[in-house]
């Protein structure tokens, strides 16, 4: 089989994180499907080199780029893009430091702030529907009986509250319910998406010379 006839197949990642490297191969970037040859070559082929390593900073390669270091090498091989267009680049000179304490501290500080927010919300939900009220005027309707306070409506009530929530967000403490992901996990996806895609566009803009 002539290698240099060969189908290489390159599946580039959407983000790669590098620490302390200067030059950064193809394999760093993307997985490569090719004869065992070929893809030992290409996965060692060097594709950018870092401007700056004493600085964190954020770059951005194409599959044009790789594609063309591939032919540089295998000139007639047919190079398929299985993957993202463009890679981005999150250069980091050192590990970042982590600090237990204060990661719980955050953690801690976000539950309250979500807790005292999701109790507002639900305070206020009642009151503008006046629930209260409904509550009284059902447990009459049902029972013939006058109750300020229904018990027999408000804890049910409230337990379907907390078991919603736990349903919803698919989550009891730190075990998962389902595997399916969480709507809190697919939004943060979906975030990540979002500022990926601005990263490129902004990495390629100053590529280009434009504002």
């Amino acid at each position: 089989m002539d290698m240099q006839k060969c189908t290489i197949y390159v599946r580039a990642y959407k983000r790669k994180t590098l620490q302390g490297l200067s030059s950064v191969t193809i394999k760093d970037l993307a997985d490569v499907a090719a004869p065992p040859e070929v893809k030992a070559k290409v996965d060692a082929m060097r594709i950018f080199f870092v401007p700056d390593t004493q600085k964190n900073g954020r770059y951005i390669v194409t599959i044009i780029d790789i594609i063309n270091a591939i032919w540089k090498e295998y000139p007639k091989a047919d190079v398929q893009s299985v993957g993202d267009p463009d890679v981005v680049i999150e250069y980091r000179k050192k590990p970042p430091k982590t600090h237990d304490v204060w990661e719980w501290v955050k953690v801690v500080g976000l539950c309250l702030i979500v807790f005292a927010g999701a109790t507002v919300a639900i305070m206020t939900y009642n009151t503008d529907t006046s629930l209260g009220k409904t509550f009284i005027i059902l447990n009459r309707i049902f029972t013939g009986r006058q109750e300020e306070q229904p018990l027999l409506l408000t804890i049910p009530y409230s337990i379907g509250i907390a078991a919603g929530i736990l349903v919803f967000f698919n989550h009891f403490g730190f075990k998962k319910i389902t595997d399916d992901p969480t709507p809190m996990q697919v939004e943060i996806k979906q975030y990540e998406k979002n500022v990926e895609d601005c990263e490129i566009e902004s990495i390629t803009d100053k590529r280009r010379g434009e504002p």
